[in-house]
């Protein structure tokens, strides 16, 4: 009887796995924490259920690799510039002060230069994989709080190849000159760096070079088969060539992923690699689980917990200053804090290094693994309460905030419109009611987007629309409407309340992004409430209607009917299907359709007694035909059709689906 321990090992984790995130997944849980649960229930720490675990871990480090990978891979200038303010400014500045202050604070309590800066590194970053999965799943990956969260997660991740560099560069520092910070220890540092940047600039050039050929030639074979085995080769092979050059495997897969990213092959090789990087990927956070040792964990249950709570702190306390330097609200900013300010799945990879160097002692490598398991733990359920939270925190600064109101001028307009959200939508209306003269007003909290406004000559202001001293400076008492289009639901309904407070007569139109919110706003006060899921579906069967040729008055009742019942039965599902079925029957009594004359078509020259579109139908008639902007009602037989005619015809829906094929078989 065959025995392969690996095999074994891998069916239990993954039996195990399987079942607890999908206990995890039904509470609302990402799948991470699952993955880390079963790695402590399967490891050395735990019931021991797995002994490979070395190879385990080296599965992981494949794991890691296909992550940078693809994080090259989805890295471009293009996406850099679209939050290049939130990303540079705001990522810089939260890993530049985080650093600092856990550096300062662990050097003063007696750790040495390189353990204090290593774990300043191991504490600035934050989790891209928990964060992003609930920023997506909660649909605020692109409000203001997710725009200023993903810049600061992008940041980080690019960062973290310059701190593999430079913990590689202290890690290899002399004996003699450990601890020291003089120009001894910054020559070495430098020494180390300089030939990394050398290799890495080596590996780009020569990734740059061969790579875009090899694909070529692949891709020559149509053969999915060769175009996968190829990406795998190119990602593993430009990594262990970094590795053997002395950079690290994660760097180099970085590297390949981001000369890629600019070739015509990005979105395939990504879509290849994904599976196995979320396969491998598992076994990464498995296997940061299982080194959890849950006996130190539990002898020293109080401090790490202490530890813990310090580092949400520090770094909420960090990523809320930072959310201001950029002028964004206090609410959001602080929402931001808690919502990044766990330790990230990176951070393991520099606790590794940091083990293996020998800048890490083993009590504060398992403290610091403990609290960075504990902290993604933790993470969803601080997302569910960090809205809250921060509402209730921003209430107390309330004053402080009313008084950084003053700094927006007060405007004088009345009877006008107040655009809430310099997005698609509110930029499509502001440019609708400049043309037509209608006065209105733009707020964001982008302070890019204000500028954006006032370029396209509107009136903008920057400000949190939830606040009433900001809805107060945009003259809110006196306007006759309020139009909300942003994608931050709490902001959303924060000023839809505090709207109404203001303004009892004011109508109140939002978009909003899900079904199950539409409730909630109309008993806040919202006037009219436009889910963007319901309107995508009315304008997806409206297309497949038109694509059948069925008329288009029809369409238009459908719409107006689905819309006009279908948001009743949003708030009130009890709705009769016998009232639908009855409004229907009424709207098909009257069915009217446009055919319009091209040039160069058959109909061009013909008579309407030719046409005889009344017997070769069963009852549809042409009522009108419009030449020139002028109607010509009850044409005769002899009424000969010219191109750019329009003919306006009469009947129920199978007669005038029957005079439209016909016509459209005239063509020439």
């Amino acid at each position: 009887m065959e025995s392969v321990p690996l095999l074994r090992d891998i069916i239990i984790l993954m039996g195990i796995s399987i079942p607890i995130s999908i206990v995890l997944t039904r509470a609302g849980l990402p799948t991470v924490v699952g993955f880390l649960v079963t790695g402590v229930i399967i490891g050395p720490y735990g019931f021991r259920l797995v002994t490979e675990t070395n190879t385990v871990e080296t599965l992981a480090q494949i794991g890691v690799v296909l992550l940078l990978f693809t994080i090259g891979l989805e890295f471009s200038a293009g996406r850099m510039l679209k939050i290049r303010r939130e990303a540079v400014l705001g990522g810089g500045l939260q890993i530049a002060l985080t650093v600092f202050f856990v550096w300062g604070l662990a050097t003063i309590m007696g750790l040495k230069f390189q353990t204090a800066l290593l774990l300043g590194f191991i504490i600035s970053l934050s989790s891209s994989a928990i964060a992003l999965k609930l920023l997506v799943d909660r649909g605020e990956v692109n409000s203001a709080h997710g725009n200023l969260s993903t810049g600061i997660l992008l940041f980080q991740d690019i960062s973290v190849v310059l701190m593999f560099m430079v913990v590689r560069g202290i890690g290899n520092l002399p004996v003699g000159l450990a601890g020291q910070l003089g120009g001894g220890a910054v020559t070495a540092i430098a020494k180390e760096l300089g030939i990394a940047l050398v290799a890495v600039f080596l590996i780009v050039l020569a990734v740059a070079y061969v790579v875009p050929k090899l694909f070529r030639e692949v891709v020559k074979l149509r053969n999915r088969e060769v175009f996968i085995l190829t990406t795998v080769f190119v990602c593993l092979g430009t990594a262990w060539i970094a590795s053997m050059a002395g950079v690290s495997l994660a760097l180099g897969a970085f590297i390949a992923g981001l000369v890629i990213s600019e070739s015509e092959y990005a979105n395939q090789i990504a879509a290849d690699v994904l599976p196995m990087r979320d396969t491998f990927g598992s076994l990464f956070f498995i296997s940061i689980g299982m080194m959890l040792d849950t006996g130190y964990l539990v002898a020293h249950l109080q401090w790490i917990a202490l530890f813990t709570a310090a580092v949400f702190s520090t770094k909420a306390l960090v990523l809320a200053a930072v959310g201001r330097v950029l002028r964004y609200p206090l609410r959001l900013s602080i929402v931001v804090g808690l919502n990044l300010a766990q330790i990230g799945e990176f951070s393991f990879i520099l606790m590794k290094m940091g083990e293996d160097y020998g800048l890490m002692p083993p009590s504060l490598y398992q403290a610091t693994h403990a609290v960075a398991v504990l902290g993604m733990a933790v993470t969803p359920f601080v997302f569910q309460r960090s809205a809250f939270a921060a509402s209730s925190i921003g209430r107390l600064f309330r004053g402080k905030d009313s008084r950084a109101a003053t700094d927006v001028p007060k405007t004088h307009l009345s009877n006008h419109v107040v655009i809430v959200g310099y997005g698609l939508n509110g930029r499509n209306l502001a440019r609708v009611l400049k043309e037509t003269g209608i006065e209105h007003l733009v707020m964001d909290i982008n302070s890019d987007r204000v500028k954006k406004a006032k370029k396209d000559g509107h009136r903008a202001s920057f400000g949190d629309s939830g606040h009433p001293e900001i809805l107060k400076k945009a003259g809110m008492e006196k306007a006759k409407m309020l139009v909300v289009g942003i994608t931050d639901p709490v902001s959303t309904r924060m000023t839809v309340k505090t709207a109404r407070d203001l303004n009892p007569s004011v109508t109140i139109i939002v978009r909003t992004r899900y079904i199950d919110e539409v409730e909630e706003l109309y008993r806040l006060g919202a006037n009219e409430v436009i889910p963007e899921e319901f309107e995508t579906s009315v304008e997806i069967f409206a297309r497949v209607l038109k694509d059948y040729r069925v008329p288009g008055n029809i369409i238009q009742n459908q719409i107006d009917l689905v819309r006009g019942e279908g948001y009743a039965m949003l708030r009130n599902p009890s709705l009769s299907g016998e009232r639908l079925a009855r409004l229907a029957s009424i709207l098909e009594t009257s069915v009217m359709d446009t055919y319009f004359v091209e040039k160069g078509s058959s109909v061009d020259g013909r008579t309407l007694g030719e046409l005889d579109i009344r017997r070769a139908t069963g009852g549809a008639t042409v009522m009108a035909v419009v030449r020139k902007g002028k109607a010509h009602t009850n044409p005769k037989g002899d009424f000969s059709m010219a191109a750019g005619d329009m003919l306006v015809l009469l009947g129920s829906h199978a007669e005038l689906d029957s005079a439209m094929k016909i016509l459209n078989s005239l063509k020439a």
